[in-house]
């Protein structure tokens, strides 16, 4: 393709309504870690997959999901993200939202907040990363936890690639903690993020020592709202599929079979709205967006066709987790040779799709922006004919398994070319 640059964050995102008894999950609630103590404050760090199209963080103690943390200049706190959940989920800390996706400035020790001259000597407040007990750089600003000492290196480069690392293996690896003292005096607020997936950022308001909000304003903005889930998603633990609840005019009668037993009926039913959220996303339009390098065009099919395909497998795994049939309490790798419950053969199954093909949905979309064409897809209706419609069962089955065929061969040819 050449030289893109393809930005990452997401479109805009609805926010939660107040009053709004449907949804689950508060957004941007006020809260403070550690309230009415002092010293050390450890910030325990989760992830809700369910929450959102990428899932949000949530914090021990506070109210719902990305709260707004208020935290207090010159007090060290610790986010601890030993939970699997934060598996693909590292914490970033920046001046302004999503940080490393955007290109923006984030808290760095050769960045200065504000009018500080802190960035000559290289000891401007950053996040301190450890793992196991053990710091993983040499800057620190935290005499109890590391001598004090100006430098480049805070640990995020070491610890950052150990995300992508197979969940036991991450696991494995033990406690994974970030330090941060926010010693300067700035205006502004600041912002927390994941650096793997953009879009999951979350404002932070600082204090100074007398618990005045040293930016009474909330700046800057976000940019974007956080999505909503309700409805069918909220009991399936998807998101987007409402639009596609059967019966749909896009779709066959039904994709699964049966039910044959009892109490089955309600994943199946959110099973079938999965695939027909991906039957409508993979009918789409070959060309027309005024693209002449014809490989081009076949790449965009391919990312068109890609990514619904993807967001059902991330929703397939949501739902799944979201029965609890897969739940492991598993806290480390297993031993080669061991035997293990069904449990926790699927947990990191279904675990590894979500966050795997989140990120690369996400990467997928910012190719087509660089390439200056619709989001995600030129769609065409698609109509079961009087014969089809007589066997909608049958229909439904020859349409998975064409698609299926078309995508695999088409994936096949794409990267042969590239």
């Amino acid at each position: 393709f050449g030289e893109l640059t393809a930005p990452a964050a997401p479109a805009m995102r609805r926010r939660t309504e107040e009053g709004d008894v449907n949804y689950p999950y508060v957004s941007g609630a006020d809260c403070e870690p550690c309230a009415g103590t002092e010293g050390e404050c450890t910030v325990v760090m989760k992830v809700n997959h369910h929450a959102g199209e990428l899932g949000y963080y949530m914090v021990d103690g506070c109210e719902g999901v990305n709260p707004t943390l208020h935290l207090t200049k010159d007090r060290v706190y610790k986010f601890d993200q030993t939970d699997k959940s934060n598996w693909y989920h590292l914490i970033g800390l920046a001046y302004f939202p999503d940080g490393a996706h955007e290109g923006v400035d984030e808290l760095e020790p050769g960045i200065a907040p504000g009018d500080s001259t802190c960035a000559e000597d290289l000891t401007c407040p950053a996040p301190m990363y450890f793992m196991d007990g053990k710091y993983q750089g040499v800057f620190s600003n935290i005499e109890s936890i590391a001598p004090l000492a100006g430098d480049e290196d805070f640990g995020l480069d070491a610890v950052e690639p150990l995300f992508f690392h197979p969940l036991g293996d991450w696991q494995g690896y033990g406690a994974m903690e970030t330090y941060l003292k926010f010693d300067q005096d700035y205006d502004d607020d600041i912002f927390y993020f994941c650096h793997l997936h953009a879009g999951m950022t979350g404002r932070i308001k600082l204090k100074d020592a007398a618990g005045n909000m040293m930016s009474a304003e909330n700046k800057p903005d976000i940019g974007y709202e956080y999505d909503i889930v309700d409805g069918h998603d909220g009991g399936c633990g998807t998101y987007g599929l409402n639009p596609f609840t059967l019966p749909n005019d896009q779709c066959p009668e039904s994709f699964v079979c049966g039910p044959l037993d009892a109490g089955v009926q309600d994943f199946a039913t959110c099973i079938n709205s999965m695939d027909c959220s991906m039957l409508d996303g993979m009918t789409t339009n070959y060309g027309g967006d005024g693209i002449t390098n014809p490989a081009w065009n076949d790449a965009i099919l391919f990312i068109r066709q890609m990514i619904p395909h993807h967001q059902n497998a991330v929703n397939m795994a949501k739902a799944l987790i979201k029965t609890g049939a897969v739940a492991c309490g598993q806290t480390g790798p297993t031993e080669e040779g061991a035997a293990q419950s069904t449990a926790c053969l699927l947990e990191p199954i279904a675990l590894g799709i979500i966050v795997t093909q989140n990120k690369q949905i996400q990467v997928m979309k910012g190719v087509l922006e660089a390439l200056g064409v619709t989001e995600m897809t030129s769609d065409c209706d698609f109509e079961l004919s009087d014969a089809a419609a007589s066997n909608s069962t049958s229909s439904a089955s020859d349409v998975a398994v064409n698609s299926a065929k078309l995508v695999a061969s088409f994936a096949a040819g794409a990267f042969a070319m590239f």
